[in-house]
């Protein structure tokens, strides 16, 4: 099963994730990031694909002392190395896949996906299951370091389990969102920048 594959693939990785190339001003974008999508009071928050912690010092420092993060990711050894890393008690984890998630609708008031959504399968079925665990009114934010064109040429020069995977443009996923009853969108691509935010707004 593809599913399998990727948590292979993804777990192996894991150990040396954190050295892997990146853009030079990849510390910075994490932190804009966060900072667009996190608004204050934020305090349930779920990061889909959170590795070995990239959001972590950014989410730390702009949530507050009551609040509850929870990394989810398909790989344990992602999971591992965030654990090794970041002590903080307002960190939970949870090994799962995305597609099938063992969490309560209307939970979360942000839901994150920073580098994930082109390995979660067709975007417009995983947005379709993320929507309904948030809270009415509550935020999802997807981003990466770079655009979809230039990150769908990263993925096709691969030769591995994510090779395929692709990334719509931000203004079709956030057309993808206002299709899925989200309001409140914001689009932006560039060459090295994504990030789409939407709220849900139905019940």
């Amino acid at each position: 099963m593809v599913t399998n594959r990727k948590r292979r693939y993804f777990n192996e990785l894991a150990p040396c994730w954190d050295e892997l190339p990146s853009p030079p001003d990849a510390a910075a974008k994490v932190r804009r990031f966060v900072q667009q999508a996190v608004a204050p009071g934020a305090r349930r928050v779920l990061d889909v694909g959170g590795g070995t912690g990239i959001l972590l010092p950014a989410l730390l420092e702009r949530c507050d002392a009551a609040a509850q993060l929870v990394e989810l990711d398909l790989a344990e050894s992602m999971l591992a190395e965030s654990a090794r890393k970041f002590s903080d008690r307002r960190v939970l984890r949870l090994c799962a896949d995305a597609r099938n998630l063992p969490l309560r609708g209307g939970s979360f008031d942000l839901i994150l996906c920073f580098g994930v959504l082109p390995h979660l399968g067709e975007a417009a079925e995983a947005l379709r299951r993320f929507l309904p665990l948030l809270r009415v009114g509550g935020v999802l934010a997807v981003g990466h370091l770079m655009g979809s064109r230039e990150l769908n040429a990263f993925h096709a020069s691969l030769d591995d389990p994510v090779a395929g995977d692709t990334l719509l443009p931000a203004a079709a996923l956030a057309e993808t969102l206002r299709g899925l009853g989200a309001d409140g969108i914001v689009a932006e691509e560039y060459a090295d920048w994504y990030f789409v935010r939407a709220e849900r707004q139905t019940p």
